[in-house]
C-alpha cells in the first residue's frame, strides 16, 4: 500500500508529461512520500502514450494506463483509481496549470484540519482574464447558487482525499458530458466535509485545452449537465453506492434472477415502491436499488466479500476518526490512526464499544459532527436485558436493513406479493403516525399481524382460525411464539395451512423447538439472528447450514478470551456496522453468544456471505456452575425438551455463584420424581454441589415485546475474561 497516488488524465500532452513526471518526483522526494504517479492516456493522437512508456523505464513509481479512445476526464479518474495503491488520492491536470508542488500543501491541510477533502482553488493572481476565465467564474456562481454552496472555485478538480472517499465521489448515476465539474457538488451532497486553499494557476505553455476549439458548444453541454446534476444531487436522496461500484467492477458469476410469477408482480412491485415513502418512516424508494444490489452481491466469492468489507471498513474508520470525537479520542489515546486499519485482521487493534459506552456518550461525542438530523431515526430497544437502550440510525442504514430483510425472505421461497403473516408485538411503543404507516404498508404488501404478546390457551384457537383463513405463504415472528403455537397444535391437531417457510427470530431456536414447529406447520424454519440496533444480522438459507451474515453491511466477530474463536467453539458476538455513519458501531459487544464456523468453507447454496453457527443466546443468559464452568441459556432448553409433559414453562435465574433459582410451571403430567430427575441432570453439568432452589409459578411472564427469557444471570459476566474449567 502506497501513501499517496496522484492520478492525471492526459490528452495529447506529450510536451508536458516529462516535466510533470520530474516535478512529481521532486514532490515525493521533498515530502518523503512513498507515492506513485498514475498517468492515464485518454485516447491521445500524439506521442503521449509512447512518452509515458519511455518514462516508466526510469521511474519505478510511474504507472501508465491507456484508453483506446477518448472517454473524458472522469473516466480517466476511474481508470487511474482502479490502478491506484495509495491510501490517499490526489487528482491533477497534465497541463501544469496547477502546480504539482501544491500537492504537499493539500496533504498538510488534510492532516491538520480533519476534513474529508481538501480542494485547491485557482488563484486569480497572474491568470489570463480572457473568455475562459469569465466562463469559469460564471459557472462557479451558477454551481454555488444551484447547490447551496459557497466555494471560491467550485469546479476546480485539484483535490486530495482518502481513496475510499474518492471512489464514492466517482459513483455518479447520471450521464454527463463533463462530470468533472461536479466533483465538489458530489462531495457536498454526500455530506463530506471539505476545505479550500488558494493555489497558483499558471497559463498553459504547451498543447491546447479541449475547450478551446468549441467553447459555445461546451457551454451548452455544461448547462445540460447542470440540469442532470441538479436532479441527481438535489432532488434524489443521496446514498453511498460503494456496493454498486464494487459490483460493477467485480461482476459476480451468478446474477440476480428476474421476478417470477408473471408480469403482475413487477407492476405490483413498482407501484409499491412509488408509495414507499408515504408508508415508511424516513426511508425512500431507494430500497429498490439496495435490494437489487444485494440480490447480486450475495453471489460474490468469500474472498471478494472480504475485499468489499475491508473497503467499507477503511472508509468507516476514517469517517469515525475525522467526524466522531469519541472514536478520535480513543484512537489517539492508543496511538492509532485510520491508516493502521486496512483489513479485517486489523480490527483487533480497535477497542471494544459497549452498551454503557453508548449510553454515557450518546449526547456528548459519539454522534458524528456531519450527519443530517433530518435523516436520523431514534431507535429504542425493548430492554429485555433489564435496561432500555437508545441509539440513532441514519436513512441509508434503514434502507439497507429493509432490503436485506426482503432478500432473506426470498430465500424461503416467498416472493413480494405473496401473503405473509407476522406474529409480532404489533403497535407497542409506536406513535399514532407510525401505527398508521405500519398498517398502510401491511395492506399494500399483503402482510397480516397476530399480536404475539397476547398468546394464551384462550386465544390460540382464534389465532389458528385467522391463519387458516388468511393462508399465508410465509410466517415470521418470535421463536417463543411459534413454539407456543406449535405445542398447542400438537395437542389439538394440525393446522390447515401449507406455508413455504417460517422465519423465526428474537430468541434462540433450540433443535427441539425447530422440530416441533416444522412438524406442526409442515414446512422448514429459517432462523434469523438480529437486534434492534441492527435489525437482521444473519439468516438461514435454504441449505440450513448456519446463518449467513449480511456481510455487505456487517462484520461479525466471534471472540473467546479476546481472540477469534475456532470453528465449532462458542464465542461472544462483536459487530461492526459498515453503514451507519451518524452513530458508528465499531466492535460493538452486543451481548450474544454464537458458534464460530469455518469461513473458508463455502455454503452449498453457493452464496459467499460469511456464516455463523448456532446462536446460543445472550451473555446475560450464561449460567455459571459451581466449579466456574459456564453453560449457555440454550443448553437448558435442549435438556428440558423431553420433559415438556411435566414442565410446561421454566426459567433459571442466577443471582449468586453456586446457586440457581429454578422457576417451574407444572405440566399436565408433572411429578416430583420427574423434577428430581431434571435436577439430577442439571447437577451433572452445573456441579453436584450447586444449590437449586425450586419455585413453582403459575406463569413465566414475557417481557414487554412478547419474549420469554429462559435464563437470566445477574452476575455481570465478561465473556472475554471468562475462564471455563
Amino acid at each position: 500500500m502506497k501513501e499517496l497516488s496522484i492520478i492525471v488524465p492526459c490528452l495529447n500532452e506529450e510536451a508536458n508529461v516529462p516535466e510533470l513526471v520530474n516535478r512529481v518526483g521532486q514532490v515525493f522526494e521533498v515530502g518523503k512520500l512513498d507515492g506513485e504517479l498514475i498517468l492515464v492516456d485518454d485516447g491521445s493522437s500524439d506521442r503521449t502514450w509512447a512518452t509515458i512508456e519511455e518514462l516508466q523505464k526510469t521511474h519505478p513509481w510511474l504507472v501508465g494506463r491507456r484508453h483506446a479512445r477518448n472517454q473524458g476526464i472522469a473516466a480517466g479518474w476511474k481508470t487511474g483509481l482502479s490502478a491506484a495503491r495509495g491510501k490517499l488520492v490526489a487528482i491533477l491536470d497534465a497541463d501544469l496549470q496547477y502546480q504539482p508542488e501544491d500537492v504537499l500543501r493539500l496533504k498538510r491541510e488534510l492532516e491538520l484540519s480533519n476534513v474529508d477533502i481538501v480542494q485547491g482553488w485557482r488563484s486569480p493572481v497572474g491568470r489570463d482574464k480572457g473568455p475562459r476565465y469569465y466562463y469559469s467564474r460564471g459557472l462557479n456562481t451558477i454551481l454555488n447558487s444551484a447547490f447551496s454552496m459557497a466555494l471560491q472555485d467550485n469546479k476546480s478538480g485539484f483535490i486530495l482525499t482518502a481513496r475510499e472517499i474518492f471512489e464514492d465521489l466517482l459513483s455518479f448515476r447520471g450521464e454527463y458530458y463533463y462530470w468533472q465539474s461536479f466533483i465538489m457538488v458530489a462531495a457536498h451532497a454526500k455530506g463530506y466535509t471539505y476545505k479550500q486553499i488558494e493555489t497558483l494557476f499558471e497559463p498553459r505553455r504547451e498543447g491546447k485545452s479541449f475547450l478551446e476549439n468549441a467553447p459555445v458548444k461546451a457551454v451548452m453541454k455544461s448547462f445540460v449537465d447542470i440540469g442532470r446534476a441538479f436532479l441527481e444531487y438535489r432532488l434524489r436522496p443521496q446514498s453511498s453506492s460503494t456496493l454498486r461500484t464494487f459490483l460493477d467492477r467485480e461482476r459476480p458469476l451468478s446474477r440476480s434472477e428476474p421476478p417470477r410469477g408473471g408480469p403482475w408482480r413487477r407492476v405490483y412491485w413498482n407501484g409499491y415502491l412509488q408509495l414507499f415513502s408515504a408508508t415508511h418512516w424516513m426511508m425512500t424508494k431507494e430500497v429498490g436499488t439496495q435490494l437489487r444490489d444485494l440480490r447480486e452481491s450475495q453471489w460474490l466469492s468469500p474472498d471478494k466479500m472480504r475485499e468489499l468489507q475491508e473497503h467499507k471498513l477503511r472508509r468507516l474508520v476514517r469517517h469515525a476518526y475525522q467526524h466522531v470525537p469519541y472514536y478520535r479520542d480513543r484512537m489517539r489515546a492508543i496511538g492509532l490512526s485510520p491508516d493502521d486499519v486496512q483489513g479485517l485482521d486489523d480490527l483487533q487493534k480497535l477497542p471494544f464499544l459497549t452498551k454503557d459506552d453508548v449510553r454515557t456518550h450518546l449526547y456528548f461525542d459519539i454522534m458524528s459532527d456531519n450527519h443530517d438530523k433530518a435523516e436520523v431515526l431514534k431507535v429504542t430497544t425493548s430492554g429485555s436485558t433489564g435496561e432500555p437502550f437508545v441509539c440513532f440510525v441514519d436513512r441509508e442504514q434503514l434502507e439497507f436493513r429493509w432490503a436485506a430483510t426482503v432478500r432473506a425472505m426470498e430465500w424461503t421461497g416467498w416472493q413480494f406479493g405473496d401473503r405473509q403473516l407476522r406474529l409480532w408485538h404489533q403497535t407497542l411503543g409506536m406513535s399514532k403516525t407510525q401505527v398508521a404507516r405500519e398498517f398502510a404498508d401491511a395492506f399494500l404488501s399483503r402482510r397480516k399481524f397476530i399480536p404475539a404478546y397476547e398468546m394464551s390457551d384462550d386465544t390460540l384457537k382464534d389465532f389458528v382460525k385467522t391463519i387458516e383463513a388468511y393462508q399465508p405463504v410465509l410466517l415470521d415472528g418470535y421463536a417463543e411464539s411459534f413454539n407456543f403455537l406449535a405445542r398447542f397444535l400438537k395437542e389439538h391437531g394440525r393446522i390447515n395451512v401449507q406455508p413455504k417457510g417460517i422465519i423465526s427470530s428474537a430468541q434462540t431456536l433450540p433443535e427441539g423447538s425447530r422440530n416441533i414447529i416444522e412438524e406442526a406447520f409442515g414446512c422448514k424454519v429459517f432462523d434469523k439472528y438480529g437486534s434492534r440496533e441492527f435489525s437482521g444480522i444473519a439468516y438461514e438459507c435454504e441449505a440450513h447450514a448456519g446463518h449467513h451474515v449480511v456481510g455487505e453491511g456487517y462484520i461479525v466477530e466471534v471472540l473467546k478470551d479476546g481472540k477469534p474463536a475456532l470453528p465449532g467453539e462458542i464465542g461472544e458476538v462483536v459487530i461492526t456496522d459498515l453503514n451507519n455513519y451518524c452513530l458508528p458501531f465499531i466492535r460493538y459487544r452486543i451481548g450474544d453468544l454464537a458458534e464460530q464456523m469455518d469461513q473458508v468453507a463455502l455454503c452449498v447454496c453457493g452464496r459467499g456471505l460469511p456464516r455463523l453457527g448456532k446462536i446460543e443466546g445472550r451473555v446475560q443468559s450464561i449460567i455459571i456452575g459451581s466449579k466456574g464452568q459456564y453453560v449457555p441459556g440454550t443448553f437448558f432448553a435442549h435438556v428440558l425438551k423431553d420433559y415438556d409433559h411435566a414442565i410446561r414453562q421454566f426459567q433459571i435465574v442466577q443471582t449468586e455463584k453456586g446457586a440457581i433459582t429454578f422457576n417451574v410451571v407444572k405440566g399436565k403430567r408433572y411429578s416430583d420424581e420427574t423434577l428430581a430427575e431434571v435436577q439430577k441432570i442439571l447437577r451433572q453439568f452445573l456441579g453436584e454441589d450447586i444449590r437449586i432452589d425450586v419455585a413453582f409459578q403459575e406463569n413465566i411472564e414475557m417481557v414487554r415485546t412478547g419474549k420469554r427469557l429462559a435464563t437470566v444471570s445477574k452476575l455481570g459476566i465478561d465473556f472475554q475474561n471468562i475462564k471455563a474449567s
